[in-house]
Protein backbone atom coordinates (compact mmCIF):
# COMPACT_ATOMS: atom_id res chain seq x y z
CA UNK A 1 0.00 0.00 0.00
CA UNK A 2 1.22 3.31 -0.95
CA UNK A 3 1.15 6.51 1.51
CA UNK A 4 2.65 10.01 1.46
CA UNK A 5 5.70 9.81 3.06
CA UNK A 6 7.70 12.53 4.73
CA UNK A 7 11.26 12.46 5.42
CA UNK A 8 14.59 14.30 6.36
CA UNK A 9 17.80 13.11 5.29
CA UNK A 10 21.39 14.11 4.58
CA UNK A 11 21.86 13.32 1.28
CA UNK A 12 25.28 12.88 -1.00
CA UNK A 13 25.22 12.27 -4.44
CA UNK A 14 26.77 8.74 -5.94
CA UNK A 15 29.07 10.48 -8.29
CA UNK A 16 30.62 12.35 -5.18
CA UNK A 17 31.68 9.66 -3.28
CA UNK A 18 32.73 7.00 -6.02
CA UNK A 19 29.36 4.75 -5.75
CA UNK A 20 28.61 3.23 -9.61
CA UNK A 21 25.70 1.51 -8.69
CA UNK A 22 23.76 1.87 -5.39
CA UNK A 23 22.23 -0.81 -5.08
CA UNK A 24 25.39 -2.78 -5.51
CA UNK A 25 27.00 -0.43 -2.89
CA UNK A 26 24.12 -1.12 -0.34
CA UNK A 27 24.18 -4.51 -0.72
CA UNK A 28 27.91 -4.87 0.10
CA UNK A 29 27.60 -3.09 3.24
CA UNK A 30 24.22 -3.97 4.37
CA UNK A 31 24.54 -3.12 7.61
CA UNK A 32 24.99 0.28 7.32
CA UNK A 33 21.45 -0.20 5.11
CA UNK A 34 19.25 -1.92 6.96
CA UNK A 35 15.83 -3.41 5.33
CA UNK A 36 13.58 -1.34 8.04
CA UNK A 37 15.53 0.26 10.63
CA UNK A 38 15.18 2.95 13.06
CA UNK A 39 16.31 6.21 12.04
CA UNK A 40 19.39 7.35 11.17
CA UNK A 41 20.10 4.84 8.89
CA UNK A 42 21.61 4.81 5.43
CA UNK A 43 19.38 3.95 2.31
CA UNK A 44 19.61 4.43 -1.42
CA UNK A 45 17.70 7.40 -2.14
CA UNK A 46 14.11 7.05 -3.93
CA UNK A 47 14.80 9.23 -6.72
CA UNK A 48 15.75 8.65 -10.19
CA UNK A 49 18.78 10.30 -10.18
CA UNK A 50 21.15 8.08 -7.86
CA UNK A 51 21.86 9.88 -4.02
CA UNK A 52 22.56 7.73 -0.91
CA UNK A 53 20.87 9.17 1.89
CA UNK A 54 21.60 9.63 5.81
CA UNK A 55 17.59 9.04 6.78
CA UNK A 56 17.50 11.44 9.92
CA UNK A 57 13.31 11.01 9.99
CA UNK A 58 10.93 9.26 8.28
CA UNK A 59 7.07 8.78 8.99
CA UNK A 60 3.87 8.48 7.36
CA UNK A 61 2.21 12.40 6.51
CA UNK A 62 -0.82 13.95 5.13
CA UNK A 63 1.28 16.75 4.16
CA UNK A 64 1.35 17.83 0.48
CA UNK A 65 4.16 17.24 -1.74
CA UNK A 66 7.37 19.12 -1.16
CA UNK A 67 10.79 19.51 -0.94
CA UNK A 68 13.78 21.99 0.66
CA UNK A 69 17.44 22.05 0.52
CA UNK A 70 20.33 23.50 2.32
CA UNK A 71 24.20 22.94 2.93
CA UNK A 72 24.65 21.83 6.16
CA UNK A 73 26.37 23.87 8.97
CA UNK A 74 29.80 23.56 10.34
CA UNK A 75 27.72 21.99 14.01
CA UNK A 76 25.89 19.30 11.58
CA UNK A 77 29.62 18.30 9.40
CA UNK A 78 30.74 17.72 12.97
CA UNK A 79 28.02 15.70 14.44
CA UNK A 80 27.25 13.63 11.03
CA UNK A 81 30.71 13.65 9.30
CA UNK A 82 31.66 10.36 11.56
CA UNK A 83 28.55 8.25 10.07
CA UNK A 84 29.70 9.37 6.36
CA UNK A 85 33.19 8.41 6.90
CA UNK A 86 32.73 5.07 8.41
CA UNK A 87 31.79 4.66 4.21
CA UNK A 88 33.19 7.47 2.67
CA UNK A 89 36.65 7.68 4.11
CA UNK A 90 37.56 10.67 1.90
CA UNK A 91 33.98 12.28 1.70
CA UNK A 92 33.83 16.06 1.48
CA UNK A 93 30.76 16.92 3.84
CA UNK A 94 30.42 20.06 1.65
CA UNK A 95 28.89 17.78 -1.13
CA UNK A 96 26.08 16.58 1.52
CA UNK A 97 22.71 18.44 1.53
CA UNK A 98 20.36 19.06 4.43
CA UNK A 99 17.29 17.57 2.45
CA UNK A 100 13.41 17.77 3.83
CA UNK A 101 10.45 16.33 1.30
CA UNK A 102 7.33 14.69 1.17
CA UNK A 103 6.13 12.41 -1.49
CA UNK A 104 3.55 9.16 -2.72
CA UNK A 105 5.77 6.12 -2.10
CA UNK A 106 4.07 5.14 -4.83
CA UNK A 107 6.10 7.35 -7.36
CA UNK A 108 9.91 8.34 -7.03
CA UNK A 109 10.82 11.29 -4.93
CA UNK A 110 11.97 14.60 -7.07
CA UNK A 111 15.71 15.00 -7.01
CA UNK A 112 16.01 17.79 -4.22
CA UNK A 113 19.68 17.85 -3.95
CA UNK A 114 20.51 21.67 -5.14
CA UNK A 115 20.00 24.63 -2.96
CA UNK A 116 17.40 26.82 -3.12
CA UNK A 117 14.46 24.87 -4.28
Amino acid sequence: MSARIRMRVLRVPCEKVGVADPWAFSEAHESEFPALGTCPYFAVAPTVRPFIDYVLRDQISDAQSFGKTRSLTPAEKRRYGPAFRRLFPEISMDDVRHVEFCFYSGCEAPDYYDEEM
